[in-house]
């Protein structure tokens, strides 16, 4: 019997083990099934996309963002070659850029930001240079190459403006923000427009070249006289000197994150749908006294098929994009005020939440559409007999229960006023071991919602139409003591026979005389 006992602990032992492993793999697996989104494009909104990768990680710690700071020129030729998960260029996509793409894709403004122009000059510590458009567009073209230009000195007749050669610095990499820049200067600028246009990549006239929005503020920083354009919010964290510019209402305004809202107001562009063409829509040389005149959208570019991508695999990944991208767009805003980035305005977050319902994987959409919650349900009771006892049953739907029958050994038969879902709680000294739910010739799916020593409660849907459903179990009364007889005396012979078997088993034979 010892012996007997080891070989069951063992074998428990062993069941348990199997029952468990299976588990503590799967954990360990999904532990480890983590999903890098990555993506690559405009230094421009890097400092919010970069807080964002942050930031990220406390709302889905299972979604890692990885994402390149290598100018829009660079992310929207990743984009295109289906390197990455997502672009990102302050530069919307052109016609030809868009005939080049294997898909659709969609433009989604992630934030709002301004250009400034930087500089360096000696005798000159404090932000406030007043300069203009047409100034600007003289110096970048070569025309005006000293600070102390008689046109500069007009503006800013208080200021020790010294007469030394101006250094230029341009970007050297295709750029979103060289876009937002030359486009500002060819609205300002015939002759610009003329010799040199708008684009993320122009043959400059004259100047340094630099690497990002970064090196643009190294090489002014570390260059005496020189003069160049990053994003606001470069100037503003690494404290650089930048010009008051000119707006189309002749007020010299500082770039700041005021002043780039205005623009954005006052602007006020009647959007294109995220996969309609972008490419005329412009925020520079707004309207309004108090407009910064070079303001942008930065964009992030997807597929609108994202199987279109062979990065993103499974719908899972799909999942993660779009659900990390409806973040950014609306909880992901509150950080954009302190990296001097303007929050998009409620316009724009629209429309973006339009542009991601329309996103597929293999044609199906990513965002499922919720259907409205189902009205809540009231309570009711109905309360019938037999042999003189007394039955209850309870329930919760919109409708409710208007007569409940109990047929023998068959079913329990409830009758409703109304059709949808239900939830009933059925005492089981009425019924036990319910196994079908039957309208008519029907069988209903029902659900088994809890159970107890003294009743069980399942949910199902009544079907339009249908008004009695019968409720079908192992026991209906009055033969519970029958069955349970029955199974009594089932348990009482199986243990005979196991008794027997070990008897024999053991040398030991039943009925015999010892």
């Amino acid at each position: 019997m010892h012996t007997d006992k080891r070989t069951l602990a063992w074998l428990v032992a062993g069941i348990l083990l199997v029952s468990i492993t299976p588990l503590t793999m799967s954990a360990k697996a999904f532990a480890q099934s983590g999903i890098t989104l990555n993506g690559a494009g405009a230094t421009f909104p890097f400092p919010l996309i970069d807080e964002w990768r942050v930031r990220y990680q406390d709302v889905q710690p299972d979604v890692a963002l990885n994402y390149q700071s290598i100018g829009s020129g660079g992310g929207i030729r990743q984009f295109t070659e289906k390197t990455v998960d997502f672009g990102a260029t302050d530069a919307p996509l052109n016609a030809n850029q868009t005939s080049s793409l294997p898909g659709q894709a969609v433009h989604i403004p992630e934030t709002i930001g301004s250009v400034v122009a930087a500089y360096n000059v000696i005798g000159i510590p404090d932000k406030g240079l007043k300069l203009t458009g047409p100034i600007l567009a003289d110096i970048f073209l070569g025309k005006i190459t000293k600070w102390d230009d008689p046109k500069i000195e007009e503006l800013n007749p208080d200021l020790p403006l010294p007469a030394q050669d101006i250094v230029v610095v341009h970007r050297a990499e295709g750029s979103g923000t060289t876009f937002v820049w030359t486009s500002y200067l060819s609205k300002v600028s015939t002759e610009w427009e003329v010799q040199v246009g708008r684009g993320t990549s122009v043959q400059w006239p004259t100047g340094l070249g630099a690497q990002g929005n970064e090196g643009v503020a190294t090489t002014i920083r570390d260059t005496q006289y020189a003069i160049g354009y990053v994003e606001l919010a470069y100037a503003l964290t690494t404290g650089m000197d930048f010009a008051f510019i000119e707006n189309l209402a002749g007020q010299f305004i500082e770039p700041t994150l005021d002043s780039t809202r205005a623009a954005v107001a006052a602007s006020a562009p009647t959007l294109p749908k995220g996969e309609e063409s972008w490419s005329n829509v412009s925020l520079v040389n707004a309207l309004g006294q108090e407009s910064y005149p070079i303001a942008s959208f930065s964009y992030l570019l997807l597929y609108k098929e994202l199987s279109t991508n062979p990065q993103i695999d499974s719908v899972e990944k799909a999942r993660a994009l779009v659900d990390f991208v409806s973040w950014a767009i609306t909880d992901g805003q509150e950080f954009a005020d302190d990296l001097s980035y303007v929050p998009l305005p409620e316009q724009v977050v629209t429309l973006n939440q339009e542009t991601l319902k329309g996103i597929t994987f293999n044609g199906q959409p990513v965002i499922e559409t919720t259907p409205p919650p189902p009205p809540e349900g009231e309570p009711f009771t109905v309360t019938t007999s037999l042999d003189g006892t007394s039955y209850t049953v309870t329930g919760t739907s919109t409708f409710t229960a208007t007569e409940v029958d109990i047929i023998p050994e068959q079913y329990v038969r409830i009758t409703f006023d109304g059709d949808g879902e239900v939830e009933l709680t059925l005492p089981k000294a009425m019924i036990d071991g319910i196994t079908t739910v039957k309208a008519g010739s029907e069988t209903l799916d029902h659900e088994m919602v809890s159970s107890s020593a003294s009743s069980t409660t399942i949910k199902f849907t009544v079907p339009e139409g249908s008004s009695v459903v019968d409720i079908q179990g192992a026991m209906i009364v009055p033969e519970f003591e029958f069955v349970a007889l029955l199974i009594l005396a089932t348990a009482i012979v199986g243990v005979i026979g196991f008794t027997r078997f070990r008897g024999n088993a053991m040398g030991v034979g039943f009925g015999k005389r010892m």
